[in-house]
């Protein structure tokens, strides 16, 4: 019988876990997750602060008795310290027993994702916390009951940054973001994120940019400015670091930044050893010479289908690349990008094509604004990147330019794009066909 260990769960660990199973009915298949939780939806605990989420249960996904009735065995609170890939074994330590012990296998697949990255200065803060697991969420949760916490810090404007200073502020917690330099949430052009400056001070947010932690003394943080704030709770959003420590004594290649680089197929430089989640380093679906890691939900649960298939099914099924298509709210506003970075897009010869109309037909008393910025490649007319801010109709655009451009159609192609018109939904030439428009003219320039 194959063996098959899977270490880590939630998103990447669990989802392939389930399409293994679909694929091969006989496997033996085991989770290894170091935690008590084994499958949440981890992007919607913010929404859990504020009570959108009503419940935690709502957020699990499914138990460990829900997969062992798929003949899936899940082992918590086990965390494999060290694989040795020569002998197809992995050394698990019981967290609760401490007890040390190995298990063989023929394939593995690493969905260890990653820990939140946290500076020196809020280490061991009684109240300064970070989100990324479940059990963050439920110490969060605990300590602003029993405290009756009516004010925060928020370090980091990301987007957990942004998606947990809104729920907050839902909850009537008063919060001061911390940003370290100028400019916030950079997944976003600075000429287009003056929405969400503007939402901080209509929701009473106080954000204060070039403001470094140098320490934290009882209910006191003190900036490196010297300015001192009331911080009965801090939270900590500056971005995460992949869990591969354990790796790094295996040959299994690991980048400087920790990541596991993988190919097609899912692989790592080991044929039967796959990876996939926050910690894999991969590559653009429309510009593959430049690598990309991707926190997000969608690459996971798309590699997790494309490995199961690799390993028990149809192998013609492979990882095509990323566009790293990403949206967040903040209150009445959706933000989001798709395609290279602001960085990466400067060394490529291109032209930029800006457009601002209204969603809809601007006689209709609900129009809103909308305003897009996209990056094309001077020679092929390849969309490069796009970013998209409005309070409506955002995620609709994005997902369009998404489609397009992974299924092969350039910046002049956006005039063909047939929308489903009529004056509540959209114009009769939509900000995505003048985006098309623009860039035929500006290939003339």
């Amino acid at each position: 019988m194959t063996k098959i260990a899977i270490v880590g769960g939630v998103a990447g660990g669990a989802t392939v876990a389930s399409q293994i199973r679909r694929l091969n009915k006989d496997a033996e298949i085991t989770i290894y997750e170091r935690y008590n939780e084994i499958s949440y939806g981890a992007c919607g605990m913010p929404y859990h602060i504020s009570g959108e989420v009503s419940s935690r249960d709502k957020l699990l996904n499914l138990t460990p008795d829900d997969f062992l009735k798929r003949n899936i065995k899940v082992s918590l609170n086990s965390e494999v310290v060290s694989i040795d890939a020569s002998k197809q074994e992995l050394t698990i330590v019981d967290s609760q027993s401490k007890n040390q012990y190995q298990e063989a296998y023929d394939y593995l697949v690493l969905s260890p994702g990653g820990s939140p990255k946290v500076m020196a200065e809020l280490k061991d803060v009684a109240q300064a916390f970070s989100i990324h697991k479940i059990q963050d969420l439920d110490a969060l949760l605990s300590y602003i009951e029993r405290h009756s916490i009516k004010e925060a810090i928020m370090v980091g404007s990301g987007y957990v940054g942004l998606e947990v200073t809104e729920n907050l502020v839902e909850r009537d917690i008063k919060v001061t973001m911390l940003q370290h330099d100028e400019r916030i949430y950079k997944k976003i052009e600075a000429d287009m994120n003056d929405v969400l400056y503007d939402t901080m001070k209509e929701k009473g947010i106080i954000l204060k940019t070039n403001a470094e932690v140098s320490s934290v003394d009882g209910l006191k943080l003190n900036l490196k400015n010297g300015e001192t704030l009331h911080a009965p709770l801090i939270i900590s959003a500056i971005g995460i670091a992949p869990n591969t420590d354990f790796l790094k004594s295996s040959k299994i290649n690991l980048t400087e930044n920790g990541l596991i680089p993988i190919n097609e197929c899912g692989q790592t430089n080991i044929p039967n050893i796959y990876a996939l989640g926050d910690a894999v380093e991969t590559f653009y679906q429309h510009y593959p010479s430049l690598k990309v890691q991707s926190t997000l939900a969608w690459p996971a649960h798309r590699l997790a289908h494309i490995i199961a298939n690799q390993i028990f099914g149809d192998k013609s099924i492979k990882h095509e690349g990323l566009l790293s298509t990403n949206i967040v709210k903040f209150f009445d506003n959706a933000v989001a990008s798709l395609g290279l970075s602001e960085k990466e897009v400067q060394d490529i010869p291109h032209f930029v094509v800006d457009q601002k109309q209204k969603n809809k037909s601007g006689y209709m008393s609900t129009s809103v604004p909308i305003h897009i910025k996209m990056y094309v490649e001077k020679d092929s007319g390849k969309i490069l990147r796009a970013a998209v801010v409005g309070t409506e109709g955002v995620d609709k655009r994005i997902d369009v330019l998404a489609s397009h451009l992974r299924l092969g159609g350039s910046a002049f192609d956006l005039i063909n794009i047939e929308i489903a018109y009529a004056p509540p939904f959209s114009s009769p030439k939509d900000v995505i066909n003048m985006l098309g428009y623009k860039a035929i003219e500006k290939a003339k320039e």
